[in-house]
């Protein structure tokens, strides 16, 4: 009988072992979980914001620096030719709203080196320059917004290319002159 007892003690131990091993594996799979959870919300949610607020504040920056931008390109591009809607043959560049846009004119049968010179200028990507360069009349007018400026082009088999870059947040030329 006394074997018996002993037994079922041992037996009633080993029991209790094998619930507290249960319940360990259980919280520890528990753990596990809130981890894996926290992991995937960090992931998901956190990181993605903080690559927002970096995108915000290069856009702020490219947005504050566009106008000094403009003028630059201005300054080492510039033809120094007189406007003219009938120079087939020449480029010309007109710097407006104190230096908040910039428009150019290429004539159809200019050498483009002022289109260059503004585009290599501003570091524009080449798959924006391509674009531009290869403007078709039926591509109608087209504007692409990039580092703090909007660049509107569009080409007339008559005149050429005129392109223009505006600071984000500037009013359009036409409405400033009013």
């Amino acid at each position: 009988m006394a074997d018996n007892a002993e037994h079922s003690l041992q037996s009633g131990e080993k029991s209790k072992r094998r619930k507290k091993t249960v319940w360990l594996c259980l919280v520890v799979s528990a753990i596990v979980v809130v981890l894996v959870v926290a992991v995937a919300v960090v992931s998901l949610w956190v990181i993605p914001a903080s690559k927002r607020a970096e995108q915000a504040a290069q856009e702020a920056a490219d947005i504050k620096a566009a106008p000094a931008k403009i003028t630059k390109v201005d300054t080492a591009c510039d033809t120094k030719e007189a406007f003219s809607e009938t120079a087939i043959n020449k480029e010309i560049m007109v710097t407006e709203d104190g230096g908040k846009s910039l428009t150019l004119l290429s004539g159809k049968d200019s050498d483009k080196k002022a289109v260059e010179c503004v585009l290599k200028n501003f570091g524009m990507p080449d798959d924006l320059r391509s674009r531009i360069l290869n403007a078709k009349m039926d591509d109608g007018l087209k504007t692409e917004r990039w580092k703090g400026m909007d660049v509107t082009w569009i080409y007339n088999d008559n005149s050429g290319l005129q392109l223009t870059v505006e600071a984000v947040g500037s009013e359009p030329a036409a409405n400033s002159a009013q």
